[in-house]
């Protein structure tokens, strides 16, 4: 009871946080500098992909798949961006802070996040020095913040990156959220955040049928005027980060728009991880859970084309699956290892297991993922790349199979 009564009046703890945030003062703290920088990436490559699927119970509307696609993409390694972010410095440790930032596909000259400007960030901030900071705006979770050192990858390089299978630190962003962060003691972070309006969409599913037969509404998201008409969702997590040792829990929960039906199910997410530096290599560990639905995993390839051709409705761009009694468990084992000075290798193995009522489906098996990728530094700012990843089951849809091979060029300014 004392718990359910804690996420039921998350929101008024956490502007109750944030208002004792903006009320602490500390006239000890150093001077903040002030100023605006522009910045960005451009990510660009070659890429190869092959996927295979046959038909399963229920039937496919294009029957069994085979097919190939040879050709540019774009945000391999990163996704490509520009831009802005700010500080003043208001003096007594205080200081007030912004970022703008918009996603692109610099080989098609198009915005990317649904069109957004600034759709990868747009927030306003004030920040206590050394004590924490408040975000108001536009923004990643904390699971997606978190597990961006931990995972070899970096949340990069499409299906290989940890968000394949931990559907929450796939760098999700939710609009309209107050976070608060802040940092109790030296290497230690703790934040809490509270979404008014994630503005994702959603599907809504009492049972297994409207996936078995492809035919689930897709909702699309928005900000409603009555509260409880907007999907909203908590986001809460603690980094560990002093020397080699990187440790991460968070914790997810969403709410559906509660005047449509089948919207209480309420996916809550968990994981757990952690990264220990030992100078030859970088060895990384994950465990997680979903439970009553799910958010999207990364399609098959990164950046190539607008959409996946693997059929997947559990993992709909940028929508999140309600299904009561669904469940999965999440496992990552990621090495980083130095090859040279300029040279480094990225390896990871992900495996997410169908659980609650999704083991009764002969449709659903365990996904397993291998990737690996080496980067080169050739500057400062540019870097080459070179990567592969196979997915067995993809998206833990059974004889699903993704086989990606790509070379690019990222630079940084």
């Amino acid at each position: 009871m004392l718990r359910r009564n804690l996420f039921k009046n998350a929101p008024h703890c956490l502007i109750l946080a944030a208002v004792m945030f903006l009320g602490w003062f500390s006239t000890g703290a150093a001077a903040q500098q002030s100023g605006v920088t522009f910045y960005g990436i451009l990510d660009l490559g070659i890429q190869y992909d092959r996927v295979r699927q046959q038909a399963f119970s229920g039937g496919l509307p294009q029957g069994s798949l085979n097919q190939s696609f040879l050709g540019m993409a774009d945000g391999v390694q990163s996704g490509s961006r520009f831009g802005l972010m700010g500080n003043e410095d208001l003096g007594g440790g205080f200081g007030v802070n912004f970022v703008l930032e918009g996603g692109f596909n610099p080989a098609q000259g198009i915005s990317s996040q649904g069109g957004r400007l600034f759709g990868r960030q747009s927030t306003l901030g004030l920040t206590l020095r050394e004590v924490g900071r408040l975000d108001l705006g536009r923004q990643i979770n904390l699971a997606s913040n978190y597990f961006l050192s931990i995972d070899p990858f970096q949340e990069g390089f499409g299906q290989a990156n940890i968000g394949s299978s931990f559907g929450s630190a796939n760098t999700s962003r939710y609009s309209n959220m107050l976070l608060v962060q802040v940092t109790p003691v030296s290497g230690l972070t703790v934040g809490a955040g509270y979404s008014f309006s994630t503005e994702m969409s959603a599907i809504y599913a009492s049972e297994l049928g409207c996936i078995n037969t492809l035919s689930c509404q897709v909702t699309s998201g928005g900000y409603n005027f009555i509260s409880n008409r907007n999907m909203r969702a908590i986001t809460l997590g603690a980094q560990f980060k002093r020397g080699p040792l990187d440790l991460a829990l968070t914790y997810d929960k969403l709410y559906g728009d509660a005047s449509l039906q089948n919207s209480s199910a309420n996916p809550s997410f968990w994981a757990l991880g952690g990264a220990y530096d030992f100078k030859v290599l970088k060895l990384s560990l994950a465990a997680g859970q979903a439970i009553d639905g799910f958010t999207n995993g990364q399609s098959q390839g990164t950046g190539a084309t607008s959409s996946t051709v693997l059929i997947s409705t559990s993992w709909t761009p940028g929508a999140v699956l309600f299904l009561p009694g669904a469940r999965a468990n999440s496992y990552l084992v990621g090495v980083t290892a130095p090859l040279t000075a300029d040279v480094t290798l990225l390896a990871s193995w992900q495996m997410m297991q169908p659980q609650g009522i999704l083991t009764a489906d002969p449709q659903f098996k365990t996904q397993q993922i291998f990737s690996a990728a080496l980067t080169q530094q050739i500057s400062p700012r540019t870097n080459f790349y070179t990567y592969a990843s196979y997915g067995l089951n993809f998206a833990m849809i059974n004889t699903a199979e993704s086989f990606v091979l790509g070379v690019g060029i990222r630079h940084q300014f």
